[in-house]
């Protein structure tokens, strides 16, 4: 998968994405199930922002060093941003900057408010709480339910079983989280010449189709605007 990604990307034709006017860099995209991915490569390495498979609040970047020396790389210097309406504090609102952007409009005009990215340990105790919370109202109502029915041994105890089952499923998919973190969440890591690394992050999520991406790499910081559209719309 690597090496097709690789060979893609020496390959691959895009076009311009919407940049900082100081960014020299030549900035590209390449469409994958219907969706863009974003990427950059500049003096031998290249940088991958895919939003396509959990979202644009959860990227998957890709790191491809063909640099000619190791490169180490830090995911905590990452920096996520959000383009904000000069002047718009409230939130369900502050960040409707689609159309305004879409039509052509001037990005440096707007405001910027830092986001928050989750380290891995943030990251899965988050999932832990929001996995136990949507465990514990399924309970509640459940548990409304069964009081409403009948009440004999025989579907006291079917109702025993399904809960069992349902304390399986949760245990199940709090593991298949925690694994997922663990493995596939970006660490720091030595990129060696000739050898990619890839891995994913979280960040807080807010009300925006537009995402700023910093992503420092030896020495050169790859700026992207990330958007999770249809390639279509």
């Amino acid at each position: 998968m690597r090496f097709l990604l690789s060979l893609f990307l020496m390959a691959a034709m895009g076009h311009l994405n919407l940049m900082a006017e100081t960014d020299a860099k030549e900035y590209k995209t390449y469409v994958k199930n219907n969706y863009k991915v974003f990427y950059c490569t500049h003096e031998g390495v290249s940088v991958v922002v895919d939003p396509t498979e959990d979202g644009l609040f959860e990227p998957h970047i890709s790191i491809i060093n063909n640099s000619g020396h190791e490169i180490m790389f830090e995911p905590k210097d990452i920096r996520a941003y959000a383009y904000a309406i000069p002047g718009n504090t409230v939130k369900s609102t502050r960040y409707r900057v689609g159309t305004y952007l879409d039509r052509g409009g001037d990005a440096s005009r707007l405001e910027t408010d830092s986001l928050r990215i989750y380290t891995p340990k943030q990251y899965r105790k988050k999932q832990s709480r929001t996995n136990w919370w949507a465990m514990v109202l399924t309970e509640v109502v459940v548990a409304g339910v069964e009081q409403l029915g009948p009440q004999d041994d025989v579907t006291m105890m079917e109702n025993a079983l399904y809960r069992r089952d349902r304390n399986n499923e949760f245990v199940k998919m709090q593991q298949e989280d925690q694994r997922r973190v663990n493995e596939g969440y970006w660490k720091a890591n030595t990129i060696f010449d000739g050898s990619e690394h890839q891995g994913f992050i979280a960040i807080k999520p807010v009300k925006t189709e537009y995402l700023i991406l910093d992503i420092p790499v030896d020495g050169e910081i790859f700026h992207f605007v990330v958007d999770s559209k249809k390639y279509d719309e």
